[in-house]
């Protein structure tokens, strides 16, 4: 029965998956470059241009229009950014901007871009009546008679609401599918318009045609630079702001290529490309038109007559009249079938209470934002002229922008590990000059408008925050200020570690010599250490839920914002040098590359620092109190000197070995001087703490997991060097192994130690190297290669981690001695990923497996080559990499109300929450501890073989592991792969003689085991 619910319920994906595939049909011509330049040839080429090029000049309409179309390149490669961060569904910008930078930022500019878009509609109302004004003026002229193109006063105002009112009917009883029908007609109708008018003028200057005007109106060079006189119509005085004001929201189209996000076929493709060069068309025509009427028609001629496109129009002007009438109900029906979407997606989201009357009552109901939006546009149009609206569009797309490029930029610049845009022209100085570019526009053009506005915007930023901090809506989007005030924190606090952290040059302990100065031959010493331990009580009974649930430090700190906040235990011995330094290689590089808080500590056994800092002084007080060097080895006491070594011997380990004895604390310090030296030969910023223990090692690692860091900024992961204390040795049948009796203590103490670790609710990581991982300043001759062997799902970090330690400088190779190519190789390439896919059952389908974990990989930005291994299927890995709650173990009315759930909400109409924590979640189930099988359903439809070759203690999985990964990843640098999981019940020598088997002959392992709070997010 539950795998038929199973396989129900995966029906019912796949029928969404299907539906939602047929709909991403468009490519980048018909998805993104015909929208955005239908929008941004508008009512600005026809009935503006030549007039602002009378009194601008050529010459100064050309720097106007180069400062508007530098504005909008800046703005496309921050959205460029943007819309290759993440996974794109319906909502268009709002959506791709909202979830990328976070709800205030988000929901804030996307009111902005709702108002100017809006506006923009009231813009094409107008321009339309005008136009009719302006036809019949001309007839009425040409015929001898005098009008001022008024039927009645206000009439302008009455006939914008008639058609806004029969634009809006229209689109309410016929829907939206006809607007997308009518789009490329009307495009089609906007270029023959153009085309008419250039060969128009063309055939103007030869003289072969006049149209509607004579001879005298012909005349060169009279526009080359700004003549301004009071416009004949208005009556105002123009001047070079009010131009810009008047000509920037002709290129204020550029988002109308992200409407149809969600049904493009490759939106991060399309979307970059198709905005580019519907700028780079639509810029090159208005140069055309600034230069082509500019140079031909009398400055007298543009200045009186506004739609001289028409009137010198070839064959004949009516259709240039008519098609720009047309032009702009197309794009009045363009903005009602967008806007509306827009404003009912933020309504919908149920950020802003007071818009929960346009909330929409069932999937794609639009009505009432269709009125609410439509009464905004009509009572826009009461000023009755476009020059009174332009303006203020102006100064809405110019803030909209300056957000989008300053949110950009600080995301660029605090790179946080969840902004991984693909785009590889981004950069984030490119964005804030955008921001400075967009922003000194909007203070040029108006600069109380500009700060009324920002004003606005900021009010209403406090406002959703307050709105939804009483609201308890439950939606986590993650915030860009969140990021930022982590990367605040964590600057201040690693430049305090810095300046706090000065390396004495001189240590002395309280020994025989003098003293020794810091060198390469007290740090050198390696594998010594002896961390004997008792068996206690601990952490061990917590539940890693509770924990879990007690340790979620921050409500609104989202997943995507997850950063290696890395506790390292470095090795030391006896005498507090520290071992196993590649340890700390590797944890450099991942506070480097993920920009988070790294925290080193040592601890050292206590009993055996007493013995090692007083062993000294009690030498040479025995050897001191000797009478004659001839008599029989007696003192004064009359005690021998075997006698006398172990009364000292018994008072020393009798004596106080804690904090108030004094050698211990020399020994402390000289400790951590070692330590913070080989961070700062490893260029590791952090933190550096020795701690004792009295044998008890776990509970000092548990106590140090619970103390160490600061609210937030406490530690997620705990690194670990693999024990090599733990010595196996083989019998004589061959290859079995047991622990020596000294090592099983010291391996159950060490089990324990992780156990606790992962009940308290961190990562844990745990490496395995040699001589041959990389160093800070080592350099691999070609790029890195890091392997991954993907074997249970752990919520992302086996992914994350690898993806972070590729972009660091040390594993992007050497290079080609070219910096410039180098910048762009350290920032496109990294070092480079395979992952091996691990099928755990002979009924897991591998071509399924290998296309949905590619699709995954391509939508969290990962490049990886995919490789799906099935030599593991019929072992029983999975069993000693997962928990015991499996996908099989949860109870099936779980899966019979998640499939329910997901029936009816296919019945109703509506859509499933846009989590996107829950991007690898089937059915509402965590896939913490799923296979890759369970959790990319990757089964297939035949049930195939179900008998699996079992072995008692896992050696012949982990031996056949090892022998997988020795014969795919031999030229591997790093292999990283699952921690096996450790249950209650397990044995350590069991366990550790998997790990050792698995391990065996590879010599950099990183063996990863999340807290299940690590996700990689589908967007930043």
């Amino acid at each position: 029965m539950m795998t038929a619910l199973s396989s129900g319920t995966a029906t019912v994906q796949q029928h969404h998956d299907n539906n939602a595939e047929q709909r991403r049909n468009l490519g980048t011509i018909s998805g993104v470059y015909l929208p955005s330049l239908q929008s941004i040839l508008g009512v600005i080429l026809f009935l503006r241009l030549t007039h602002i090029t009378s009194q601008a000049g050529i010459v100064y309409t050309t720097l106007l229009l180069l400062i508007s179309t530098a504005s909008t390149i800046l703005t496309w490669s921050s959205l460029s950014a943007i819309v290759t961060n993440g996974d794109i569904k319906s909502g268009g910008p709002y959506y791709i901007i909202s979830r990328t930078l976070g709800v205030d930022i988000g929901c804030s500019l996307g009111l902005l871009y709702y108002i100017g878009n809006t506006l923009s509609g009231s813009l094409f109302v107008l321009g339309a009546v005008e136009a009719v004004q302006h036809s019949i003026r001309a007839y009425y002229a040409r015929w001898g008679y005098g009008f001022s193109g008024h039927i009645f006063p206000y009439d302008v105002q009455i006939t914008s609401l008639a058609i806004v009112a029969a634009m809006t009917g229209s689109i309410h009883v016929g829907g939206g599918r006809y607007v997308t029908v009518l789009s490329n007609f009307f495009l089609g109708v906007t270029a023959l318009s153009i085309l008419f008018m250039f060969l128009g003028c063309i055939f103007f200057i030869a003289g072969w045609h006049t149209g509607s005007l004579q001879e005298y109106d012909r005349s060169f060079h009279e526009n080359t630079w700004s003549r301004y006189e009071p416009d004949p119509y208005t009556g105002v005085l123009p001047d070079i702001y009010s131009c810009l004001a008047l000509i920037y929201p002709s290129v204020t189209g550029l988002l109308s290529g992200m409407a149809k996000a969600d049904q493009l076929k490759n939106p991060r493709k399309s979307i970059p490309t198709g905005m580019f060069w519907a700028i780079v068309t639509s810029s090159a025509i208005y140069l055309m038109v600034t230069w082509l009427f500019g140079m031909s028609i009398s400055n007298r001629t543009l200045k009186v007559d506004k739609f001289v496109t028409a009137s010198v129009s070839f064959p004949h002007e009516l259709p240039v009249r008519i098609g720009v009438v047309m032009t702009c109900f197309g794009l009045v029906l363009g903005t009602l079938a967008t806007a509306p979407a827009l404003i009912a997606a933020v309504a919908a989201d149920e950020v802003l209470p007071f818009l929960s009357f346009l909330r929409p009552r069932y999937e794609g109901d639009k009505t009432r934002a269709l009125w609410f939006t439509s009464a905004i546009i009509g009572l826009a149009t009461l000023p009755g002229s476009l020059d009174h609206i332009s303006p203020f569009v102006t100064i809405f797309y110019l803030l909209m922008y300056s957000g989008v490029n300053a949110a950009t930029c600080i995301s660029g610049y605090v790179r946080p590990p969840g902004f991984r845009p693909t785009f590889r022209y981004f950069h984030w100085s490119v964005s804030f000059v955008g921001f400075v570019w967009c922003m000194g526009l909007a203070f040029l053009i108006s600069w109380l408008g500009t700060f009324c506005s920002v004003l606005s915007f900021v009010l209403m930023g406090a406002y959703i925050k307050k709105s939804r901090r009483l609201a308890a809506t439950g939606m986590k989007w993650g915030t860009l200020g969140s990021a930022v005030r982590y990367n605040i924190v964590s600057s201040a606090l690693n430049s305090l570690a810095k300046s706090a952290s000065a390396v004495p040059t001189e240590v002395t302990l309280s020994m025989s010599e003098e003293g020794r100065q810091l060198n390469n031959s007290i740090i050198s010493a390696e594998d010594v250490s002896v961390l004997s331990s008792n068996v206690g009580g601990g952490v061990t009974d917590i539940t890693p839920e509770e924990v879990a649930h007690l340790h979620s430090s921050h409500s609104d700190f989202h997943a995507k914002n997850w950063r290696p906040q890395i506790l390292t235990i470095v090795d030391v011995d006896a005498n507090g040098n520290p071992t196993n330094l590649r340890t700390l290689s590797l944890a450099s590089q991942l506070q480097q590359a993920g920009k988070g808080i790294n925290m080193v500590i040592a601890i050292i056994d206590q009993s055996s620092t007493a013995m090692a800092a007083s062993v000294a002084s009690v030498v040479e007080d025995i050897c001191g109190g000797t009478t004659s060097q001839d008599d029989d080895n007696s003192d004064v006491s009359g005690l021998s000197r075997s006698e006398r070594w172990r009364n000292e011997e018994e008072s020393l380990s009798a004596s106080s070995s804690g904090m108030d004895h004094y050698d211990t604390i020399k020994l402390i310090k000289r400790s951590k001087a070692l330590l913070m030296l080989q961070m700062k030969r490893e260029g590791m910023d952090g933190f550096a703490e020795v701690s004792t223990t009295d044998g008890k090692f776990f509970e000092a690692v548990w106590s140090a997991v619970i103390h160490t860091g600061l609210g937030p900024l406490s530690p997620n992961s705990i690194l670990l060097s693999l024990p090599s204390f733990l010595k196996f040795e083989g019998n004589r049948s061959g290859d079995s192994y047991c622990l020596h009796r000294k090592s099983r203590t010291e391996a159950e103490n060490y089990l324990r130690t992780i156990n606790g670790i992962l009940n308290l609710g961190k990562a844990v990581i745990l490496f395995k190297s040699s001589p041959s991982y990389p160093q800070n300043g080592d350099i691999i001759p070609d790029r890195g290669t890091i392997d991954i062997w993907w074997i249970v799902h752990d919520g992302g970090l086996l992914l994350l981690l690898p993806f972070l330690l590729s972009k660091h400088a040390v594993w992007l190779g050497a290079g080609d001695g070219t910096r410039k190519k180098n910048r762009l190789r350290r920032k496109t390439i990294g070092a480079k990923l395979r992952l091996f896919a691990v099928t755990t059952s002979p009924r897991e389908n591998a071509v399924k497996l290998q296309k949905a974990v590619t699709e995954h990989l391509e939508r969290v930005r990962i490049q990886a080559d995919v490789t799906v291994v099935e030599d593991l299927a019929r072992t029983d890995i999975a069993r000693y990499m997962r928990d015991e709650m499996s996908v099989d173990d949860i109870p099936s009315r779980d899966i019979m109300t998640n499939s329910r759930d997901e029936t009816m909400r296919d019945k109703m109409g509506m859509s499933r929450p846009n989590n996107p924590v829950a991007s690898l979640r089937k059915d509402g189930i965590s896939t913490q501890h799923m296979t890759l099988g369970e959790v990319f359903a990757s089964d297939c439809d035949e049930d195939g073989p179900s008998n699996f070759t079992h072995s008692d203690d896992g050696i012949q999985a982990a031996s056949k592991l090892n022998e997988m990964v020795r014969r795919e990843s031999r030229d591997a640098n790093l292999v990283v792969t699952n921690l096996p999981f450790i249950r209650k019940d397990h044995d350590s020598e069991e366990y550790f003689k998997f790990l050792h088997t698995a391990c065996k002959g590879i010599d950099n392992v990183m063996l990863v085991r999340g807290s299940g709070a690590e996700v990689i997010t589908a967007y930043a």
